[in-house]
C-alpha cells in the first residue's frame, strides 16, 4: 500500500512540475501533494512503532 502511495506521489509531483498549468493549480497540486506526504509519513511511523512493539 505504501510503495503505491509513494509512486502516486511521485507521478503527481513529475507531472506538476513538467505542466504548464497555472500557478493557482500548481499550489492547489503542492499543497495536495503535502497532505499525501504527510499522511504516508503518519502511517509509516505507525507501522514502525507497531513493528517495534512487537519485536519486545
Amino acid at each position: 500500500m505504501e510503495s503505491l502511495a509513494l509512486q502516486r506521489i511521485e507521478l503527481m509531483a513529475r507531472l506538476v512540475a513538467s505542466s504548464d498549468c497555472s500557478d493557482d493549480d500548481k499550489e492547489v497540486a503542492i499543497s495536495w501533494l503535502s497532505e499525501l506526504t504527510s499522511d504516508l509519513v503518519t502511517r509509516l511511523n505507525e507501522y514502525g512503532v507497531r513493528q517495534d512493539e512487537s519485536t519486545h
